[in-house]
C-alpha cells in the first residue's frame, strides 16, 4: 500500500493520526564538528523526532504499552555545505520480554558515512515507491525494519508484510547517488539486511527470531525454563541452518551483535548436555566471540 506522508521541516508541531507505533528516542550529536552553529542540528533532531513518532506507519492501532521502543543516534562527522551533511547512525531496537520488566535487544547496529540533504522549511514527501532524500528513505527502511524484526518475534513470520516496504524503499533508491542500497557496494547494507530475511533460502532466520523470543525469552519466567532454553537452542540452530548456506549474512552478524552476552547469561546456570550443544553451535556460527562463549563452559 502506497504510503505518502507530508511534513513541515520547520515545525515541530503535532498531527492527529490514527496510530503512532514507535516511541524511538532520537539524538543528533555534533561534537566532532567545530565552529559551526548548532541551530540547524537541533532543527534535525526534532524533524525525526515527529517524522518517527508523531505519525502513523501502519494501518494497525497500537496501544502505548505496545509501541516499539528503540533508539536513532546519528553522529554527524561532515557538513560540506549549508544543506549537505554525513553521519553515522547508530541502531537499537528493544523488545519486552513477557512476564518481566526486562528488555531484550533484537538490534543494535551501525551504518556509517550516510550522506544526506537537509534544507530548514523545505518541505518534503515520504512514498515508499519513490526515493526523494536520503535522510527520510534511511529513517524510513529501519523504521520498517523495526516493524519486521518485531512482528517476527511474536508471530511466525509476522513482518512479512513490513520487509516488503523495506524491499520498496530499496527498490525506489536503486538509482540515488547515495551510498547503501545497492547490491555490488557491500555484503552488509541495507540491501542485503532485508535481502537475507526475504530470500527463501535463508527462511530458517524469520523461525529462528520467533523461536528465539516467543518460545523461548517469553517462557523463561514461567516453570518451563529447560523447555524455553531447549527452544533458543533450536533458534541458533536455525540461524546455523542459513549460515551454512551463506556464511557472511549481515542478519546472522546483527543477531549476534545483539544477543551474544544474552546468551551466555541464558545457559550459564544451564545443565552441561545443554551447555555443549549450545556452545558448539555458536562457535561455528559466531567465531568471533569464542572466547564469550567459553564463559558458558566455566560457569557452574
Amino acid at each position: 500500500m502506497k504510503k505518502v506522508l507530508l511534513f513541515l521541516i520547520a515545525t515541530s508541531l503535532n498531527f492527529f493520526v490514527f496510530s503512532q507505533e514507535f516511541k524511538v528516542s532520537v539524538s543528533v550529536n555534533s561534537a566532532q564538528l567545530q565552529g559551526t552553529d548548532k541551530t540547524v542540528f537541533q532543527n534535525i533532531q526534532e524533524f525525526l523526532n515527529d517524522f518517527i513518532n508523531q505519525r502513523a506507519w501502519t494501518d494497525k492501532t497500537y496501544e502505548d504499552y505496545e509501541k516499539i521502543e528503540g533508539s536513532i543516534s546519528i553522529n554527524i562527522k561532515e557538513h560540506a555545505t549549508q544543506e549537505d551533511f554525513t553521519g553515522d547512525f547508530n541502531v537499537m531496537l528493544r523488545r519486552p520480554v513477557y512476564g518481566s520488566s526486562y528488555t531484550t535487544t533484537l538490534l543494535n547496529t551501525q551504518e556509517q558515512n550516510v550522506s544526506f540533504k537537509y534544507i530548514d522549511g523545505q518541505t518534503l514527501e515520504f512514498d515508499e515507491n519513490n526515493y526523494t532524500n536520503n535522510l527520510v528513505s534511511t529513517v524510513a527502511f529501519y523504521l520498517y525494519y523495526f516493524l519486521a524484526l518485531d512482528a517476527d518475534s511474536f508471530a511466525e513470520n509476522g513482518g512479512t508484510e513490513y520487509f516488503n516496504v523495506c524491499n520498496n524503499i530499496i527498490t525506489a533508491a536503486q538509482r540515488s547517488p547515495n551510498a547503501g542500497w545497492k547490491r555490488a557496494e557491500s555484503r552488509k547494507n541495507k540491501y542485503w539486511m532485508a535481502e537475507n530475511y526475504t530470500n527463501t533460502t535463508y527462511r530458517t532466520l524469520r523461525t529462528a527470531n520467533y523461536q528465539y523470543h516467543r518460545l523461548g525469552l517469553d517462557m523463561m519466567t514461567g516453570e518451563s525454563q529447560s523447555e524455553a532454553r531447549g527452544n533458543i537452542i533450536e533458534a541458533i540452530e536455525n540461524i546455523r541452518r542459513a549460515y551454512r548456506e551463506k556464511s557472511d549474512l549481515v542478519a546472522v552478524q546483527q543477531f549476534f551483535d545483539a544477543k551474544a552476552d544474552e546468551i551466555v547469561n541464558i545457559f550459564k546456570g544451564a545443565p552441561e548436555n545443554e551447555k555443549s550443544r549450545v556452545i558448539e553451535i555458536l562457535k561455528e556460527v559466531n567465531p568471533s566471540n569464542t572466547n564469550k562463549y567459553e564463559q558458558i563452559q566455566q560457569s557452574r
